[in-house]
């Protein structure tokens, strides 16, 4: 690593900038530049040896002289000495003006830390131009610098953002233009720096009163503390990297205690303070046991935010941040609002949001689908955290300990320490880089009599990937009938087993193994499972465009007639970002059910987009569809009827009596003989807009009476909670009843929704249009029970939800209760500004009818 007196280094730089003849030095000129010095000298200095001298490469030792007295003949000096003097006497006249002793230090710290952000700046995984500042982390610093404590850390996994961080916020706080903090000494050094001269016996205090040029015996905290008037700030010194990945462990414990003596012995000088960056397995292993002691404590501010279980105070990205990532990195700001809130979470974690970036920084077909993205993501993650790593063996010999451990997700996502590790030595050095990788996670729930640490992968879906690797090596790396069925009755029905499935799905495609994909899709899986691998299926392939065989090439001739799409297709499609998927769907369906069930939903999505003309073109659709196919035997009214009423009446303002009289008098029609356990497609359609119906007409008493009639007609449809038919009929009878006056009812029906939509919150994330209605139901209801702060939280959270999922018919509803809890609470502002947004929608929109409904 650089050694820490050489002041010219950035000036080195430069002259060697001007002799090759660029402004800007890219590590691939590297190897030119090593040629044009071994040219003028005759001397070789490496590519790898100016990667290290330019910041593209961490330095582990200081340069040699010989790198150093190279560089400088390079630019026409005699040696490395015959550079500094020159330069010294150029800066006579500056030394001249203020030459104080912190003037002197301050230049040098200056030196330092600009090399050292270079070198930051240049291995950051997201060009450090795209990366945002943190707000959290300034406000940390900014309260710390402030404060008595002597020293902080920024503690998380690898990968976090601490470096990138450290940048910013020694720009923000020293060295950017509008710096807070102008005055301070800010000496930002990487651990490699700290760790070369503490190893070599140096104290940080020794080298700092080297550094000041003092004479011996005299301290440079005493010096200002005597000479209080020649102090123009505080000295920060910032070490990154402070790590035992870098540091073998017995070195850094000596690194550690030669820096908790100096941080002791700031006790009288607060305006020394020390900043670090460490990992989360570093700060467990070396500094944890110091946490409980009141010294530690008293100069040590670790934050608000600090976890003792899993060992971070750095947060997440906040979704702001990610956005403003994303936008800087030239993404369509239309693509990121459409991104669910699900994928946001896992871009908050700044390597998978890097790893997104990059996948999309020179690709030819861009990763822009969160779905394809994801999977992307922990592939390469995994690759090259776990499969590309020198301990490679030992990681995975963890990793299948802890399968086995968990039995495969079965006995939860937990085990213990002790169990996992086996008092193995041999696993030490690995485990501890899989925790420092963030690929499994410790949660100490130790205490004073007992130690209990427990581990898990440090997310679900990393669980999900191995499992899924498992099964397939298990079975020969084919995807095949027994390996299938084995992963089927071993795994209960869920998200988890959904996304073991989906890894094997994309194994087939990657592979080429088709009939693994046709046995995947018999089998007998859950609506929402097929739905999840029917819509990978279709984006893979969308992606993949002209460089594969088309999708409908991939089944035989009549596959669907056989496997219906209907049964894959669930309200999990009701969301704007799938009418591609849905388009796609429609060219591999063999019967009319399938495009009929289709083209219902992209009309149902038209229809909560209040898009008048594309709600015309699917109605046209629906409508030659149906009138090709002989209507159900257990209907009264077709489809087609039904969708135009509904549009008739948006669009117009007027009912057609036939249709209208099908409606209402629907029991005369329904003959209920015999209980039905499943309804057919044409039956669903009908029974989903008869409710829309009466709600459109606000005729609750009827909208009520039907759903009720509805349970009773189809008994196992009440059993069937994660079922979003049952949802959407619960929240129609909640609705219907707090119309009509029965709010402790609506209370307990919207009650009950809410906590199934939450049980099943990971398999259902999609299903956003059932949470914004439940939202409404309860506003109203707190509305109604004049609990007013409630109401209000839970209204302005509905219209939250349909703006992100434009979902403009429920917004629309939603600002009926708003408008009032609006005027009853005296809240103008914001009663205009949903009015404005109520205006924008009506404008939208050739569905003049809205204008007179809310």
């Amino acid at each position: 690593m650089i050694d820490l007196s050489y002041d010219f280094i950035i000036t080195l730089q430069q002259e060697v900038l001007r002799r090759f003849g660029v402004d800007v030095m890219l590590p691939g000129d590297c190897k030119h530049l090593s040629q044009s010095i071994l040219d003028a000298t005759t001397k070789l200095v490496s590519e790898t040896t100016l990667k290290r001298v330019f910041g593209f490469a961490v330095a582990q030792h200081s340069f040699s002289r010989y790198t150093l007295n190279t560089l400088s003949q390079y630019c026409n000096y005699k040696d490395w000495e015959d550079f500094q003097a020159h330069h010294y006497k150029q800066m006579g006249g500056e030394v001249a003006a203020d030459n104080s002793k912190w003037a002197d230090l301050k230049n040098k710290a200056d030196a330092v830390s600009h090399y050292t952000m270079v070198t930051l700046k240049n291995r950051s995984g997201i060009p450090f131009a795209q990366t945002v500042p943190r707000q959290y982390c300034t406000a940390h610093i900014e309260r710390f610098l402030e404060s008595d404590y002597a020293a902080t850390a920024l503690i998380a996994p690898s990968g976090w953002g601490k470096s990138v961080t450290l940048v910013h916020l020694a720009e923000h706080c020293w060295f950017g233009r509008e710096a807070r903090y102008k005055q301070d000494i800010c000496w930002f050094i990487h651990a490699h720096a700290a760790g070369s001269l503490l190893l070599k016996g140096f104290s940080l205090t020794s080298w700092l009163d080297n550094q000041l040029n003092l004479g011996t015996g005299e301290n440079f905290r005493e010096y200002f503390a005597h000479h209080f008037d020649k102090k123009g700030g505080r000295l920060v010194l910032i070490i990154d990297g402070f790590d035992e990945i870098a540091v073998a462990g017995d070195k850094l414990r000596l690194m550690y205690t030669k820096l908790e003596d100096f941080v002791y012995s700031n006790d009288l000088f607060p305006w020394v303070k020390v900043i670090l960056s460490i990992r989360s397995s570093t700060w467990a292993e070396i500094f944890q046991h110091s946490v409980q002691y009141p010294a530690f404590r008293r100069y040590w501010y670790l934050g608000a935010e600090m976890d003792e279980e899993t060992n971070i105070n750095l947060p997440l990205l906040t979704e702001q941040e990610v956005k403003s990532i994303l936008y800087n990195h030239r993404f369509d700001p239309a693509t990121v609002r459409a991104f669910s809130e699900d994928f946001l979470q896992k871009l908050r974690y700044p390597y998978y949001l890097q790893l997104f970036c990059q996948l999309n920084a020179e690709s030819e077909q861009a990763f822009t689908d969160e779905h394809l993205s994801l999977f992307e993501i922990a592939s390469k993650f995994i690759q090259q955290r776990v499969f590309s790593s020198q301990s490679n063996t030992f990681k995975i010999r963890i990793i299948e300990q802890l399968l086995s451990l968990l039995d495969y997700g079965r006995r939860g996502q937990y085990t213990d320490k002790l169990l996992l590790l086996n008092q193995n030595p041999d696993l030490f050095p690995a485990y501890k880089e899989l925790l420092a990788d963030n690929i499994l996670v410790e949660e100490n729930l130790s205490q004073e009599i007992m130690f209990h640490v427990k581990v898990r992968f440090a997310h679900n879906f990393l669980l999900e990937y191995f499992t899924a690797m498992h099964y397939i090596r298990e079975s020969g790396q084919v995807i095949e009938e027994d390996m299938l069925q084995q992963v089927l009755h071993c795994l209960p029905p869920s998200s988890y087993r959904a996304g073991i499935f989906k890894w094997l799905l994309r194994y087939a495609i990657t592979h080429g193994q088709s009939e693994g994909i046709h046995k995947m899709y018999c089998l007998p899986l859950s609506n929402l499972e097929k739905s999840f691998l029917l819509e990978y299926l279709v984006l893979h392939y969308q992606h993949e465009g002209d460089r594969q065989p088309g999708l409908k090439t991939l089944f035989p001739p009549g596959y669907f007639k056989k496997h219906p799409l209907s049964e894959f297709i669930s309200e999990d499609f009701m969301h704007f970002s799938k009418r591609k998927v849905l388009q796609a769907l429609l060219g591999l369906a063999d019967t009319a059910d399938d495009r009929l069930k289709i083209r219902s939903i992209l009309f149902q999505l038209s229809l909560m987009q209040l898009d008048a003309e594309q709600c015309e073109l699917e109605l046209n659709n629906i409508k030659k569809i149906c009138s090709k196919e002989p209507v159900d035997e257990g209907l009264w009214i077709t489809p087609y009827e039904i969708y135009l009423f509904i549009y008739e009446y948006l669009k117009f303002g007027i009912m057609n009596e036939g249709i209208k009289e099908k409606i209402y008098h629907y029991t005369r029609y329904w003959s209920g003989a015999g209980r039905q356990q499943q309804f057919s497609v044409q039956q669903e359609i009908v029974y989903r807009c008869m409710g829309q119906a009466f709600l459109l007409m606000e005729d609750h008493a009827h909208l009520f009476n039907f759903s009720k009639r509805l349970f009773e007609n189809y008994p196992s449809l009440q059993y069937r909670k994660s079922e979003s038919f049952r949802q959407t009929l619960l929240c129609w009878q909640a609705y219907a009843q707090l119309r009509l006056g029965n709010h402790s009812t609506a209370e307990k029906i919207g009650r009950h929704v809410d906590e199934v939509l939450r049980k099943n919150a990971g398999d259902q994330y999609g299903v956003r249009h059932l949470e914004t209605l439940q939202k409404i139901v309860m506003a109203n209801v707190h509305y109604e029970t004049q609990e007013y702060n409630k109401a209000i939280r839970a209204a302005e959270t509905a219209m939250e939800m349909a703006q992100k999922q434009d979902l403009k018919l429920l917004g629309l509803m939603n600002f009926s209760l708003l408008r009032k809890i609006y005027r009853q609470l005296d809240m103008d502002k914001q009663l205009f500004q949903a009015r404005q947004q109520v205006e924008l929608i009506q404008r939208s929109t050739s569905f003049k009818q809205v204008a007179k409904m809310w």
